[in-house]
């Protein structure tokens, strides 16, 4: 009798701790469902202050992380000094993070790029880093923005940040399925030190570290992130009519729903992209590769590396949106224990 391997994916992911020790402070902006905040949380770096307009998301971050201060109103009229306060810091500040609305850089939105109201949020944030002088900071956003407009804009937008902050920065394009991460999905990503900082020895990670990083496959199958799901938080299985059903079950693995425009996973292989899900339209959660359904907001998540104990608030299209728009916690976490090597640095005499 053939012995079932274990599961290598989910021992991975839920080895990472609700319980750290946190070494620097950290503040959010755009913040979504949480994404970048769980990965600096798993680097050790203790969220603050979360903000975003949307209160659901924050409660989401909230309940998870209860230390945090929460700012739900326009990033437009934040300054450093209410962040501060809001933050209770008064000293330096170690991090901040962002992923800034990312639909005016996205091949799926318009592409108006800085002209667009939510392009100019990520002006905002380097405005409020200018002004915060945080140790570093971490940008996200999608590879669209380093082509919209043949270039242009991020050329420029290269230019303000270092004219507008004076930091050192680094930039590249990952992909999460190269951090075992049963997903592919590209993000650029985009680190600041400010200029007393020694950050010679920073670069990116190009590999997964942490928990059981030597026993993963080169690619995570993403039927890994499938099993034993059942009484998970967020596991609520979408009913379909019979119509649907049927539908869905003509498609094939690696096929696409003509109806719905929804994907079927191929088990044997990494997902596409995890994008949002929404009744009003817009791209849609994936069709599970064995069952004739959508994969639910856990199974969404599982794919995206939150770990089971993280539990999304508001309805279940709030749910689906913060899971789909979040960079993947494990990414994150890559990224931000890279940083914080650096930072650890700095104390060494």
């Amino acid at each position: 009798m053939n012995k079932k391997k274990p599961n290598i994916y989910l021992q991975r992911l839920n080895s990472f701790s609700k319980e750290v020790e946190y070494k620097y402070n950290c503040i959010s902006l755009f913040s979504g469902g949480g994404g970048l905040d769980l990965g600096a949380h798993f680097a050790g770096f203790k969220t603050l202050l979360v903000s975003d307009i949307i209160p659901s998301y924050t409660d989401t971050i909230k309940a998870n992380l209860p230390h945090v201060s929460v700012y739900n109103d326009d990033a437009m009229d934040l300054t450093a000094e209410k962040i501060r306060c809001l933050a209770k810091i008064k000293g330096d500040v170690d991090l901040i993070i962002a992923g800034p609305p990312c639909q005016a850089f996205s091949i799926m939105g318009k592409r108006q790029s800085l002209d667009d109201p939510r392009g100019r949020l990520t002006i905002k944030y380097f405005e409020l880093v200018s002004g915060l002088r945080p140790k570093t900071f971490l940008f996200e956003n999608v590879p669209g923005l380093m082509t919209v407009n043949h270039g242009e804009d991020f050329s420029n937008l290269l230019e303000f940040i270092e004219s507008e902050t004076g930091y050192r920065l680094y930039r590249t394009k990952l992909n999460a399925s190269d951090f075992g991460i049963p997903q592919e999905r590209e993000r650029i990503f985009i680190v600041g030190f400010r200029p007393d900082i020694s950050c010679e020895s920073f670069s990116f990670p190009t590999s997964a570290t942490g928990p059981l990083h030597n026993q993963l496959p080169d690619k995570m199958p993403s039927k890994f992130a499938l099993e034993s799901v059942e009484g998970l938080p967020n596991q609520v299985i979408r009913v379909h009519t019979e119509a649907v059903r049927k539908r869905f079950e003509a498609v094939p693995q690696g096929g696409r729903d003509r109806g719905s425009y929804s994907d079927r996973l191929r088990p044997d292989m990494p997902s596409g992209t995890v994008m949002i899900g929404s009744s009003a339209g817009g791209a849609r959660p994936f069709i599970h590769p064995y069952e004739p359904r959508a994969l639910t907001v856990r199974e969404t998540a599982r794919l995206q590396s939150f770990p089971d104990w993280y539990e999304f608030s508001g309805s279940r299209t709030e749910q689906y949106r913060q899971v789909g728009n979040a960079v993947p916690p494990l990414l994150a976490y890559e990224i931000l224990s890279a940083i914080k090597n650096v930072l650890e640095e700095q104390n060494v005499s």
